[in-house]
């Protein structure tokens, strides 16, 4: 007889309620790491931000480095699921664009202590020897590879113009970081659908193919 298959467990209502505390941890932490940095953020303070005691938070994590890299990961996974599932439900490259523009808007507007501890982790990557292993090694790569291989496919097809899709792409990602670090960082009150529907049309433009001979005055 064929073995069977193992039947995965019921989730109970202590993994639901376990699941529940992580994340409420986590999303505390990231206020506190974002607001105050690692090394001023305290155990004591995410439990504070929290509204649990301290030793509820060592149930869950080890150390507060367990606890920072376990929600510095958390929210670039998140990041990562919404930013890919709007690019994938893009019917045109255009439209891919100004999704993946418009939903890292989105987010970092709604999590603004978390883009901060981004862009520390972003530059401490970048600067470190020996960078924590939070995952942001891999975040530039993993961020842009749906709306890579879409803007892959526009140029096979002749939709965009002969260019690297993955420089492409990280263009796109550059350009979309500096917008929303300047209305976060700035707590900018312009319209962002105006700023999104900006950035799309200038990448577009510079990469959409163009019928106007090389060498030519433009």
């Amino acid at each position: 007889m064929p073995a069977r298959t193992p039947t995965p467990a019921a989730t109970t209502r202590e993994d639901v309620l376990t699941a529940f505390r992580r994340d409420s941890l986590l999303a505390a932490a990231r206020r506190v790491f974002g607001a105050r940095g690692f090394d001023e953020a305290t155990v004591d303070a995410i439990a504070a931000e929290a509204q649990v005691a301290k030793g509820t938070v060592y149930l869950y994590f080890p150390s507060k480095l367990a606890i920072y890299e376990a929600a510095f990961s958390s929210g670039l996974d998140e990041l990562t699921r919404r930013t890919d599932a709007r690019v994938r439900e893009a019917a045109t490259p255009r439209e891919a664009i100004h999704a993946f523009i418009d939903e890292r808007v989105q987010y970092f507007q709604a999590h603004p202590d978390y883009f901060k501890l981004y862009v520390v982790e972003v530059g401490r990557q970048l600067t470190d020897r020996t960078p924590r292993k939070s995952g942001c090694r891999d975040a530039f790569g993993a961020h842009t590879r749906v709306l890579r291989d879409v803007l892959a496919r526009a140029v096979a097809s002749g939709a965009l113009r002969d260019v690297d899709p993955a420089a492409a792409a990280m263009a796109v990602f550059d350009i979309t970081r500096g917008l929303v670090a300047r209305r976060v960082l700035s707590r900018a009150r312009s319209d962002a659908a105006a700023e999104v529907a900006f950035l799309t049309d200038l990448m577009w433009t510079g990469l959409s193919p163009t019928s106007v001979p090389a060498g030519s005055a433009p």
